[in-house]
């Protein structure tokens, strides 16, 4: 069970990065290749500002969770950390969604 988890995980945070990366690049900007992901998110913070500075800095908690469960030892992810980056995901990607529509 605990691989699931860290596999759910993963790829709940997937859908983040690559919605952020696509909100990125809709801004005209590339995140420099060396720490990508954290350049990201840092870039989200800035360019979501106040409104969202919680939701960016959670997901900025779980890139280093994410790290662990990828590079480190399988079995640290809870379920309740899965279904909460998983309920968060989701609603970051409908923001992201959403403002990009309202820049197109």
């Amino acid at each position: 069970m605990s691989e699931e988890l860290d596999w759910g995980f993963t790829i709940a945070y997937n859908a983040v990065l690559q919605a952020g990366r696509a909100f990125v690049f809709a801004k005209g900007y590339r995140p420099a290749t060396a720490e990508g992901h954290k350049n990201t998110f840092a870039f989200l913070a800035a360019a979501l500002g106040p409104a969202h500075a919680d939701l960016v800095t959670y997901f900025d908690r779980m890139r280093n969770k994410r790290n662990q469960a990828v590079y480190g030892m399988t079995g640290r992810i809870a379920e309740t950390e899965a279904r909460n980056l998983l309920t968060k995901a989701t609603e970051f990607v409908r923001l992201v969604k959403r403002l990009l529509k309202e820049t197109s």
